[in-house]
C-alpha cells in the first residue's frame, strides 16, 4: 500500500443527501435519520430561504429549518452553512432562538461569502417572475452576487456590521451563536482527521436550472450533486455515499402563491396531473383523514403528478447515487404506513421498489412510511448492506 492509499483509508466518509425530484421528497426526514444513526462529526448545507426541511422526532416534535442544517438533531454534530447559501437574517435568527435547546453550546459556522437576502430582493421577484417561485428573493440575491452589483452585502459583512451595533434580547443571543469561518476548511480538516461529514442538499434535481424540468419552470440555480459539493467546498474524490431521495408521486408548487399572485409552476415533463383524492383512493387510505400536502414555505396545496420514470432515469445519470431512499411509501399502499421492518413492505410497495431498482440499477435502501423519524424501513442495516 502506498502513502496515498493509506491516507485515503484514514479519511472520514462523506455522505451527500439530495432530492431527485421537484423538492418535498423528505430531505429533512432522511438527513435527520442519518444524522442520528451515523453520527457525522460535521454537517454542511447550501440552503436558501425558498425551501424548508422538516424532521419530526419520535415524540412528535416538528423541526423545520430553512437555514440551519437538519443535522442539528444530533447534539454532537458541528453545524456549518456554506458560501453557496443565501440567508434571510430574520429567518436565521428566529431558527437559532427556536431551536436553542438543540443547538446548546454549539456555534453555527457560516461562510463569510454566503449571500444576504433583503426584502427588496423579494419585491423584485414579485415584479419579474411568473413561472414558479416562492418569492423569497433568493434568485435576485444570487444574481446580484454573481454580477458583483455595487452595494451587495455578503453575510460576513452583514454580521460584522450587526455586531458593531448595540443589540438586545433574542437578536443578541442568536448572533452570539454564530461564528464567521471558512467552512470549507472546517469540513476538510475534519475529513482529513478521519471524521465523517454529511452534506445536506436543498430543493430538488428536477428543479435544476440546467438539468431540471422545462425552463423557466425551474429554480435559480443548479441542484445536482456536483454543484452541491462545489457549494460546500468538497472534492468529488471524497464522496463515500450519495443518497438520492424520491417519492412515488412527484409534486410541484401551487399555481396560486402565498402572496396572491397567479403563476405557472409548469407540468412534470408530460406526466398526468392527479388529485390527492385519486391518490387516497389508490392507496386505500380511509376517508376523512387529513390527506394531501401543503408546501413547507408557502403553505399552499401541492400539485401532484404520476411518476415520471424518464426523469428518474435522467437524474440518476446526472447524480450517480449509491443508494436511493423512497419516502411516502404509504401513498402506494396505506397498509405500510408507519412500518419499520422489511416484513412490513407490502406487495404493491415491493413492486414499485423493484421497478425503481431495475430502471436505475441502484438499491432502494430506505423506505419512509410516515412523518416521524422511526417511520422508516432501514433496509441497509436490516439486510446487512447486501442489497
Amino acid at each position: 500500500m502506498n502513502n496515498n492509499e493509506e491516507t485515503k483509508l484514514k479519511m472520514g466518509k462523506v455522505t451527500v443527501v439530495l432530492d431527485s425530484q421537484a423538492g418535498s421528497c423528505g430531505k429533512g426526514k432522511m438527513v435527520g435519520f442519518l444524522a442520528l444513526r451515523d453520527k457525522p462529526a460535521v454537517a454542511i448545507n447550501n440552503f436558501m430561504t425558498n425551501a424548508g426541511h422538516t424532521f419530526v422526532s419520535d415524540d412528535g416534535r416538528k423541526i423545520m429549518t430553512q437555514h440551519l442544517p437538519t443535522s442539528l438533531v444530533n447534539l454532537n454534530t458541528i453545524l456549518c452553512i456554506g458560501p453557496g447559501s443565501a440567508i434571510t437574517p430574520k429567518t436565521l435568527i428566529d431558527e437559532i432562538n427556536k431551536f436553542s435547546d438543540l443547538i446548546g453550546d454549539r456555534k453555527i459556522y457560516i461562510h463569510p461569502r454566503a449571500m444576504v437576502i433583503y426584502p427588496e430582493h423579494a419585491e423584485k421577484e414579485k415584479k419579474l417572475i411568473r413561472s414558479g417561485s416562492t418569492f423569497k428573493g433568493c434568485g435576485v440575491a444570487q444574481a446580484e452576487k454573481i454580477m458583483r452589483v455595487p452595494g451587495t452585502q455578503l453575510f460576513g459583512d452583514w454580521y460584522k456590521e450587526r455586531m458593531g451595533m448595540t443589540l438586545m434580547g433574542g437578536d443578541a443571543e442568536a448572533l452570539s451563536k454564530i461564528e464567521i469561518a471558512d467552512t470549507a476548511e472546517i469540513v476538510n480538516d475534519q475529513i482529513n482527521h478521519g471524521y465523517d461529514v454529511i452534506v445536506e442538499g436543498s430543493q430538488g434535481c428536477d428543479l435544476d436550472i440546467n438539468y431540471g424540468l422545462d425552463y423557466p419552470h425551474c429554480t435559480s440555480r443548479q441542484c445536482h450533486v456536483g454543484q452541491l459539493l462545489a457549494d460546500c467546498g468538497i472534492s468529488p474524490r471524497l464522496i463515500s455515499k450519495i443518497v438520492m431521495i424520491m417519492r412515488p408521486y412527484p409534486i410541484r408548487i401551487s399555481n396560486t402563491t402565498n402572496i396572491g399572485l397567479n403563476i405557472s409552476s409548469g407540468d412534470y415533463c408530460g406526466s398526468e396531473e392527479l388529485t390527492w383524492e385519486e391518490i387516497r383512493q389508490r392507496c386505500g387510505a380511509p376517508k376523512g383523514i387529513n390527506f394531501g400536502e401543503k408546501t413547507t414555505v408557502t403553505k399552499k396545496t401541492r400539485r401532484v403528478f404520476e411518476m415520471n420514470w424518464d426523469r428518474l432515469k435522467y437524474v440518476t445519470m446526472i447524480n450517480r447515487p449509491t443508494e436511493i431512499a423512497l419516502n411516502f411509501a404509504q401513498y402506494l399502499d396505506w397498509d405500510i404506513k408507519e412500518g419499520r421492518h422489511e416484513a412490513d413492505i407490502t406487495q404493491d410497495v415491493l413492486k414499485f421498489i423493484q421497478k425503481v431498482e431495475n430502471l436505475t440499477g441502484v438499491s432502494v435502501n430506505y423506505v419512509g412510511t410516515g412523518a416521524r423519524n422511526r417511520d422508516i424501513i432501514d433496509r441497509e442495516t436490516e439486510l446487512g448492506g447486501i442489497l
